[in-house]
Order: C-alpha cells, then structure tokens, then sequence
C-alpha cells in the first residue's frame, strides 16, 4: 500500500484525501491551523457561529461527482438560493433584488434598463454557449504540455476569441445601458479578487453559472458543514490529522522528496505528496525555487486581501438580507484603485452575510450573526493595517444608516481579520485571499503546474493551481491531482 502525505486540510486536501483513500491509499494529513478547513473555516465567539470564509457556492454537481468517487453518500445537505442576493448603492434607500426567474428580475430593472428581460435573455443564452464550450475542454481538464493546452483552445468554437481581448466590462457595455445592471452583474469579478475591467470577458460566463447553469447554493446548518461532512468520512477511514503542524522544510534524494519536516523538526515520509498550501507560495517559501521568490511572486497578479468582520448584534435586523452587497457609485474608479491602494477606504464596497436569518442555531435567540467582507489591498500596496479599527466603525456605520438599525448600539460580539491575520492564519501569500487571480498568462497550462517541475512524487491542490479559485474549482483540482497521481502510481 503507498502513502500520501497531504499538506492542508482545506476543501482541495479533503476531497483529495478521501479520493486517494478510496483508490487504496494510506493517507496522513498535517494542517497549520488548529482546525480543518483552511478558509472554508468556523468561528465561535460569544455564543455566535459564523462561516469565516466563504459563503455559497456553485457547481454543485462536482460535489456529486466527488461523493459518486468516492462511493459515499453526500455529507452534506444543498439549499439553492433563490432569491441570490440583494444589492444597494450609496445614497439610495433602493434594493435590487436578484431572482434566478427572469420574468421577476426584469421587475426590478425595468425602470432603468429597457427591454430588460430581452436582452438577459440574449447575454444568458450568449455566456451559456461560452461554459458549455470551454467546461470540458479547458476547464475539467489537466494540460501537461504547452502543445496540448494550445490544442484545447484550438478546439473552442472561434465565436468566443474576441472575448479573449475584451474586458468584462465592455462585454456588459455590449449587452446594458445601465450603470446599475453593469455593475450588479460584473461584481463576480469583483469579490473574486479582480475588477471587471482588466478581467477577461470569458469569465463573463460566471453570469450564467449564478443565474441558470446551477445557481448559487447554501448548506444546511452553514458552510462549515460540508468540512465537518467531510472530516466524518476522513474518521471514518481512519485517516489521521495533525494539527498546529506547519511545513518548513524538505529532505530530497535521487530527485523524489524523501521527507517534509514541520516546524518542531519532525519529519513525514510518503511515496507521494499532496500540498494544499498555495501552490506558488509553496514552491517559493519552503522549496526555495528561485522563480517563485518573492520578487516574482510579487509581481504576478493576485486576488483581493480579505479585510473581514464577523458581528453578534442584538435584535432581529428587518432591513438586512441573508446575503447582501453594499455598493457606493464610483464603481470604475473605486474597484480599479482599492486594490492598489490608491483610493480611501473611508466609502468601502462590501459583502455582508446574515446566517441567521436561514440558519438561526448561529445566533442566540433575538439576535443576528453578521459577516461582513471588504475587498482591500494586499500586503505589497498596504503593508500595515493599524487602521483596522477605524474601517471597522466606518462600516458599521454605513451599515446603520442603510438598514436604518444602529449596528454599534446592539453590538454584542465583534472579531476583526484584516490582511495580515489572514496571511497568519493560512499562509496566504501577502493576504491575498484568494490565491493567483485569472489573468490570461495565469489560467490552465500557464498557472502554476499541479505536478511539481522538479519532484515527480509532489502535486498540488487548490486555489493557485489548476483549475482555479473557488469551491467547486477546489473540487476539480482534487480530481485533476487525483488523475495524475493515479496515472503515475497506479491505484
């Protein structure tokens, strides 16, 4: 029987540990972190529960091709959210809110955007044919060459190439007049760490992800659900974990890694190893490769910093959503500057999710569970962040002036995680929360290998790696590892 070593428990080293598990082999995982998880994590203050990281998802049938490999039921329970989420700017006492059905949702844009539902129709049918043509061929797939990748954009139908050189912006600029339906259907780009307007329209096909193809999805008692769901498979095998264990260090010998030493020293020996951790950052931080140092790394293109709140308010909020953006109306310039740290933070763009209102077990009785996300610099742009508490009080201020309830008054609970807690915690390269972000010389054969270069027995999961970020892309990328640890050492 071989043995894996997976280095990190998020939702990438799980799927992958129990993927292995299954093909027979002997699977040990070691996690930074006092808890499994990596972002998709859970904390607990003062009687409230909150999801740390994220907070739906997509794709909900690569969890069902996951579970089918495995030959387990699915640990988890789906809820589809229908209503998605509800959007308001600054300045307006005006909620979008956004329906999957289309007939609603002209509704609410039918003042501002004429012939509204026509031409979602034409833009939905338009991105549809776009994911359909790219799902298999570039995004399920591993690419162990330049020839191949090359080969697989070849094969893509030549209708979607101008969506290469166009930005997700001027793709919307195709499609609507309005700033608001502009802007409401390009914040995919935008909480995923980039901006609509250096993001390629190809990822214009997230639109029809979220409103047709599958829609976004909830669980049962909360996100961290679906790692608890997984950690009990992982008992189940008798699959150890340990944990508050970081990777410093390596042995190597005859061109395999011969062992991982963590930071107390200890050394693990494996036949094959699975890391978790940021697959650039690692290769650069403790493999020690010279071009992934941190004056490379610096200057490769990386998502959003997370600046994160998590509230235990008093009192039932009427005026807050289960999943709410909180918009200003200098979108192009605020999104193209906040990640460089050119612009103040003092009128921030943010996410808030209130898990009570579909979860109440998260929150005491008579109260609400508030997690707030702000996309901010990184590190490299925002070194320090001794304003903390300042951005902090700002939104909770603005949060109290749009939903009309005084935030600060009823506050029962407050944890704040700026950058430099994230980068702690998970080892995130410069707060970057989301890993390398989907720049067209940062996608498929062209983002860092989920095979070492160097260490045939070494692959990668996760965010930075194929095929990209987010949960279900996490989910892929066990899959694609998994292949190609199974295609070189058999099962």
């Amino acid at each position: 029987m071989k043995k894996a070593l997976i280095v990190g428990t998020g939702l990438g080293g799980l799927t992958t540990a129990l993927r292995l598990s299954t093909l027979g082999y002997d699977v040990e995982m070691v996690e930074k972190y006092h808890q499994p998880g990596g972002r998709l994590n859970q904390l607990k203050a003062d009687g409230f529960t909150f999801d740390i990281g994220p907070t739906f998802f997509s794709m909900s049938y690569e969890f069902k091709e996951f579970a089918q490999f495995c030959g387990i039921d699915m640990p988890f329970k789906f809820i589809e959210m229908n209503p998605l989420y509800s959007v308001n700017f600054a300045g307006s006492t005006r909620w979008y809110t956004i329906f999957k059905d289309l007939d609603k949702l002209a509704k609410e844009f039918g003042d501002v955007e004429p012939n509204f539902e026509e031409k979602m129709r034409k833009y939905l049918i338009k991105t549809g044919r776009l994911f359909h043509d790219t799902e298999n061929r570039i995004i399920r797939r591993n690419f162990d060459s330049l020839l191949k990748f090359a080969a697989a954009l070849a094969s893509v139908p030549p209708r979607h190439a101008p969506l290469m050189l166009r930005s997700m912006w001027s793709e919307m600029n195709r499609h609507f007049s309005s700033y608001e339906v502009k802007v409401i259907f390009s914040l995919v780009a935008f909480f995923l760490g980039a901006t609509p307007f250096d993001t390629p329209a190809v990822y214009s096909m997230l639109t029809y992800t979220e409103m047709q193809h599958d829609g976004y999805h909830n669980v049962e008692g909360g996100m961290y659900q679906i790692v608890e769901g997984l950690m009990r498979e992982i008992n189940k095998r008798g699959i150890t974990v340990q944990y508050n264990t970081e990777i410093v260090d390596f042995r190597e010998q005859g061109g395999q890694i011969s062992a991982l030493v963590d930071n107390n020293g200890k050394q693990y020996t494996a036949d094959v190893y699975v890391i978790n951790a940021d697959a650039a950052w690692f290769r650069g931080k403790v493999l020690r490769r010279q071009a992934f140092s941190n004056d490379k790394l610096d200057k490769m293109k990386w998502t959003l910093a997370p600046f994160t709140m998590y509230l235990g308010v008093k009192g039932n909020i009427e005026g807050l959503h289960h999943h709410n953006y909180f918009l200003g109306n200098n979108f192009k310039e605020y999104s193209s500057k906040v990640f460089k740290n050119s612009i103040s933070l003092d009128k921030p763009y943010y996410y808030v999710n209130v898990s009570s209102k579909t979860t109440p077990q998260s929150a005491p009785n008579g109260h609400e569970n508030i997690f707030i996300l702000c996309p901010v610099p990184d590190l490299r742009y925002k070194p320090t962040w001794n304003d903390s508490e300042w951005l902090a009080t700002n939104i909770m201020k603005d949060i109290s002036s749009r939903v009309g309830y005084n935030i600060e008054a009823n506050l029962v609970s407050k944890t704040v995680l700026n950058p430099q807690h994230w980068m702690q915690m998970f080892n995130l390269y410069k707060g970057s929360g989301l890993g390398l972000a989907h720049d067209l010389n940062q996608i498929g054969y062209f983002r860092p290998h989920n095979n070492d270069e160097k260490f045939g027995n070494v692959f990668y999961v996760g965010a930075s790696t194929l095929p990209g970020t987010g949960l279900p892309m996490a989910v892929i990328s066990s899959r694609l590892a998994t292949e190609k640890i199974q295609k070189k050492y058999g099962s």
